[in-house]
């Protein structure tokens, strides 16, 4: 199970870019008001202190995320 960088909880999303593990209650709104029909809501925290944009459509899910495996060997 992925965990939250703030809260220890469970993730829902990884950023691409930054490799961050983080759970909805942690993400910045992409924009205060209605729903207008935007695709993604949130953004990754990390990088919008960088100023970079990265929304959660080009996010990697935590349900669908398969950490990689090494088998070593001789």
């Amino acid at each position: 199970m992925e965990a939250c960088y703030k809260c220890g909880g469970r993730a829902d999303y990884i950023c691409r870019e930054c490799g961050t593990k983080m759970c909805k209650a942690h993400m910045e709104l992409r924009y205060t008001g209605p729903h207008r029909g935007f695709k993604s809501r949130y953004m990754c925290p990390k990088c919008w202190k960088k100023k970079q944009v990265v929304l959660n459509e080009n996010m990697v899910k935590v349900d669908e995320y398969k950490p990689k495996t090494y088998i070593w060997g001789k």
